[in-house]
């Protein structure tokens, strides 16, 4: 019986920790501890909690169309609560920098700060596909 972290598990977190390790950048220390204990504390419920449902489904041993979707539903549904947590994290640290400003740079920061928001719940939706494509059995 195999018991390993699938590949989309793998590319989900380090897509994450990257993400949101940019996004770290140049934010105090309290900010670090509660923001990124938060996610720290999403990441691994998802990776823990995704392993735990692959061995109770007989996803190691073997794959089928039911213990795929088992799988496929924790793992699109916490994708979804990972992707909310950076959009949140994301639309934080814009307004945050964009308060401090002088008004035109403020307007020109919530400007950008809602392009961003809308590239990245265009990626999210696109990375949704991608995830369920690998869990569930449909075609495209």
């Amino acid at each position: 019986m195999r018991k390993e972290v699938t590949a989309i598990d793998l590319i989900l977190f380090v897509t994450f920790l990257l993400i949101t390790g940019c996004l770290f950048i140049g934010t105090s220390k309290h900010e670090k501890i509660w923001l990124g204990g938060v996610g720290a504390s999403l990441l691994i419920i998802f990776l823990i909690v995704g392993q735990i449902i692959k061995w109770q489904t007989g996803f190691f041993v073997e794959r089928t169309e039911d213990n795929s979707a088992a799988v496929g539903n924790w793992v699109v549904s916490f994708y979804i609560i990972l992707m909310i947590y950076l959009l949140v994290l994301l639309n934080y640290r814009m307004i945050k920098m964009a308060i401090s400003k002088r008004s035109p740079v403020k307007w020109s920061l919530i400007v950008l700060d809602i392009l961003l928001s809308i590239i990245i719940i265009l990626l999210g939706y696109f990375g949704l596909f991608f995830v369920a494509f690998m869990y569930f059995p449909f075609a495209p």
